[in-house]
């Protein structure tokens, strides 16, 4: 794939993602000590985008898991 178009999808996906959590204040947290790990060696930060929307998906992954699991009992 290349790599500008790569970058554009990645970057939609973390916007989109991002707009869509309900945890935003322990998202923003993640993503702040992403980022902070990440300034410790130059070779990480490429991969923060990408850390960054996988916490997020987490994050709601296991948000709508205990809304399903609180509106079962």
């Amino acid at each position: 794939m290349d790599e500008k178009i790569r970058s554009k999808l990645q970057d939609r996906f973390v916007k989109r993602s991002s707009e869509e959590t309900v945890q935003r204040g322990l998202v923003n947290f993640m993503n702040a000590a992403i980022d902070d790990f990440a300034l410790e060696s130059p070779s990480r930060v490429p991969a923060t985008k990408i850390t960054q929307a996988m916490i997020a998906i987490v994050i709601r992954l296991f948000s709508n898991g205990y809304s399903a699991a609180s509106k079962a009992v």
